[in-house]
């Protein structure tokens, strides 16, 4: 008895989330004269206030227990849904659709008075809840995994994530689509299916891959054709961003020179060596760099890092639910850091993925926020169960 008494609430995973807040907020700050949108100097007040906000929900959703968030989890999932679906129809179609808002091309958010919420970030979290849950009840009625068995899981994945998909690529948002597809892959790979669909899926990429340098090489009308607008316009301004330094190449050609003239130290806290757009969201990872240095780039990937492995340890101990939700997290957190941390540095073409728990955002940090709380009450599950085998051994 007096082990179940002990503290659940996780202390180094408490720690880290503090760290990384504190981290958010200076770059921020940091980030103010390369902010191009009003009042620049008070997003770092804003941001710490959602992490109040969100340090708030992810205790509520502890105390509320993971079990009865997968409990009324179909709720969330079919009005977020409905959501998604009104912007999506708002994008393609121009349906009046009351608050629908468009920023940078793609009609992902209901404006309020007050602030404004983006759908697609919260249904990144349900997709994967939804899944755990589904995950955990197809094994159980299926102990062995055979190919049958795995084509009926591979149905019921796609039933939940493609059609939310497609609606946030009709946002026009394929960023997010991305990130979606990836944490749906972590998740499949903790779910005990098959090695041969793996490597049938990577073996597909890396064809799809190929052709797509080969049209690219080779057929330089058909590439424009299948990757139009602003996607093509992205893809030359990676390629050769001091080529198209007036137009797409501006962006990364003016944070490489930021950041890599920074040195060991950086050149000091709200310092601007070239303006940039987006520097407190996409580009948020170049002001660290720029105004730190290598110090502070370091410090920043020795906590995100930090994050995800406390991440992966709880849900190693957990049960199979908590396993996949853990893992399709990673998934979540994993993918948008690597892509933000590459296109920053010109290793992947600007997409406009954030950096989560650094770069600003309500909507992206209250929904990682909350599905913490649940990774907070798996940790203590996790305890309870340990501590119960060690009082019967």
């Amino acid at each position: 008895m007096d082990v179940e008494k002990k503290q659940y609430f996780h202390r180094p995973l408490l720690v880290i989330m503090i760290i990384v807040a504190l981290i958010s907020c200076i770059a921020i700050a940091s980030a103010k004269p390369l902010i191009t949108y009003p009042n620049p100097g008070g997003y770092w007040s804003k941001q710490l206030q959602w992490y109040i906000i969100g340090f708030v929900a992810m205790y509520a959703v502890y105390k509320f227990g993971s079990d009865r968030i997968y409990s009324c989890i179909w709720i969330i999932y079919w009005i977020l849904m409905f959501s998604l679906l009104l912007l999506a129809l708002k994008h393609r179609f121009g349906l009046p659709v009351p608050f629908a808002k468009n920023v940078n091309g793609a009609t992902s958010w209901f404006s309020f008075p007050g602030g404004g919420v983006q759908p697609s970030e919260f249904m990144k979290m349900a997709i994967i809840i939804v899944l755990s849950k589904i995950v955990q009840e197809h094994n159980e009625q299926y102990t062995l995994h055979t190919f049958e068995t795995d084509c009926k899981l591979l149905a019921k994945v796609a039933a939940v994530s493609l059609p939310p998909c497609l609606l946030i690529y009709l946002q026009n948002d394929a960023g997010v689509t991305m990130i979606i597809a990836v944490s749906v892959i972590f998740l499949l790979f903790a779910s005990g299916l098959q090695m041969r669909w793996f490597i049938v899926g990577v073996s597909l990429l890396l064809i799809g891959i190929l052709v797509i340098v080969y049209i690219f090489l080779y057929n330089q009308e058909l590439f424009k054709s299948i990757f139009s607008g602003h996607k093509a316009g992205r893809f030359y301004g990676w390629l050769d961003p001091e080529g198209t330094y007036g137009q797409e190449g501006y962006q990364l050609f003016n944070a490489l020179l930021s950041y890599g003239t920074a040195s060991i130290f950086g050149h000091g806290f709200q310092s601007v060596v070239m303006n940039f757009p987006e520097a407190h969201t996409d580009f948020i990872f170049a002001v660290i760099c720029q105004g730190g240095g290598l110090i502070a780039g370091i410090t920043v990937l020795t906590a995100i890092v930090s994050l995800d492995i406390t991440i992966l340890k709880i849900g190693i101990q957990a049960d199979e639910k908590g396993r996949c939700l853990t893992t399709g997290l990673f998934g979540l957190l994993f993918i948008q850091q690597i892509w933000n941390i590459f296109m920053i540095t010109g290793l992947m073409p600007i997409t406009g993925i954030t950096l989560p728990f650094i770069s600003y955002g309500g909507s992206s940090l209250l929904s990682y926020m909350l599905i913490i709380g649940m990774i907070f009450d798996i940790e203590k599950q996790n305890r309870i169960k340990h501590s119960k085998l060690h009082n019967y051994e």
